[in-house]
């Protein structure tokens, strides 16, 4: 966990903590014009990728048992990461929309992060469009420790996602944007919930 993502700014957008120089993911409903497609992931347990396979550079090779209770586990994790992708790409996706479907699937800073950068879209007057899409690869994760905690390492790819006039819907993308990289965020289970609760670009790494 290293460089933390910018929030958003007029032509700078950063999602939910996901921080990144135009638009980002989510990924509980795919198909719809504010959610996020799944790029493919070595995790058996979350299937019908669409085929883009982070780069050896990402270092994305699960560490994690992709079966057992760890490997259940993970996969309750992985859906948890993207159903927060979800509420954001949603959220994002609306003029008039609050932080209410966010604090479902985040604490801390990330939460903090993702409401400032929709409090920040509505003030600009701006919406994403499109859809982000993600690679996610649970690295760690400890059913030991109180709370229970996990690790994810994400190739995220927002080439296809567009910050845009609320009103007009026309693309607004900042003249510089990093749309894919590396992105490593930290859960923690709370009330049998997995929760983002910290969320990281590690912009010197390419996927």
């Amino acid at each position: 966990m290293r460089q933390r993502g910018n929030v958003l700014r007029p032509g700078v957008v950063g999602v939910g903590g996901v921080a990144l120089l135009l638009v980002l993911s989510a990924c509980g409903s795919s198909g719809s014009a504010g959610s996020a497609e799944r790029l493919g992931t070595p995790v058996a347990t979350v299937p019908h990728g669409n085929g883009v396979t982070p780069s050896s550079g990402s270092g994305a090779e699960p560490t994690v048992p992709t079966d057992g209770p760890e490997g259940a586990t993970a996969a309750i994790v992985v859906r948890s990461y993207q159903d927060w992708w979800g509420a954001q790409a949603d959220a994002f996706g609306k003029s008039d929309s609050d932080s209410s479907q966010l604090q479902l699937y985040s604490t801390g800073q990330a939460l903090s992060d993702s409401v400032a950068s929709l409090h920040q879209l509505h003030e600009a007057k701006l919406v994403m469009s499109g859809a982000p899409r993600n690679a996610p690869i649970v690295k760690a994760l400890d059913l030991t420790a109180e709370p229970q905690t996990a690790v994810i390492e994400d190739c995220l790819d927002v080439t296809d996602w567009h910050q845009a006039d609320a009103v007009t819907k026309a693309t607004k993308d900042p003249k510089q944007r990093l749309s894919r990289y590396v992105a490593t965020v930290g859960l923690r289970k709370a009330a049998g919930r997995w929760l983002i609760v910290d969320f990281k670009r590690e912009v010197g790494r390419t996927c």
